[in-house]
């Protein structure tokens, strides 16, 4: 039988009741083309809070009514474990994040607006450095980030994509009001380019000023403050 991408959502539904994890992510041919002959899942559970090995056998209990239908192979994996994972640069974590699709994480919204303000702190310490290519990139980093967050708000799917202009486009359909004009758009964009030497002669006039990145800085702030205020009040 055929799988599908919402048959893969359907699943994760079933885990997320059965162990509440901190995050699922869909891999392989699922992921990479919407369907496929079997579905791999990589389901990554807080050992602090939970016994791995009991966490696994909640999770195939909860997969029953799937395998009837089609193959699972899911993947369970500790926090503590990932971590480690992590630092030792495992091939498994690359292929990950290579063609990986994230169906479920645990207060997404907040994570990712925590994320968009690391990114503004980096910029903020680069631009005291003087260091302004360096600034404007994280700085759109940070904007790319905080549109995530209020997209994510609105129950959108996660799509890889680094363009401010392309998340506009998706709040436009989702009804997500960004505090950000168009050419505030396609400034952010534009201003983060030459991240590297081949990429250099793509900025709009070469390198960027201090006031274009105290600018980039600004409109970073501007977002994490609308996207944050928003999630408190729960609009």
């Amino acid at each position: 039988m055929i799988v599908t991408y919402e048959d893969a959502k359907k699943a994760v539904a079933s885990i997320r009741k059965a162990v509440d994890p901190c995050s699922v992510v869909l891999f392989g041919s699922v992921a990479r083309e919407g369907s496929g002959n079997d579905l791999d899942l990589l389901i990554l559970i807080d050992d602090r809070e939970r016994n791995i090995e009991d966490a696994g056998s909640l999770v195939q209990n909860s997969l029953k009514p799937f395998y009837k239908k089609f193959s699972i192979d899911p993947f369970i994996v500790s926090l503590s474990k990932w971590r480690e994972y992590q630092r030792k640069g495992s091939p498994f974590l690359h292929l990950i994040s290579r063609e990986g699709r994230m169906l479920f994480m645990k207060d997404i919204v907040e994570e990712w607006i925590k994320q968009a303000r690391d990114e503004l702190d980096m910029a903020v310490y680069l631009l005291q450095g003087g260091f302004f290519r360096g600034t404007c990139y994280h700085a759109q980093q940070s904007v790319e980030k905080a549109m995530k967050a209020g997209l994510f708000k609105k129950g959108w799917d996660l799509e890889k994509t680094h363009s401010a202009a392309r998340l506009a486009a998706i709040g436009k359909d989702l009804r997500v009001k960004f505090p950000i004009s168009e050419d505030e758009i396609v400034f952010v964009d534009s201003i983060s380019r030459g991240r590297y030497p081949a990429e250099a002669g793509l900025l709009p006039l070469g390198s960027p000023t201090r006031e274009e990145a105290e600018k980039s800085v600004n409109l970073a702030g501007k977002l994490i403050k609308s996207v944050a205020r928003k999630r408190k009040n729960g609009c």
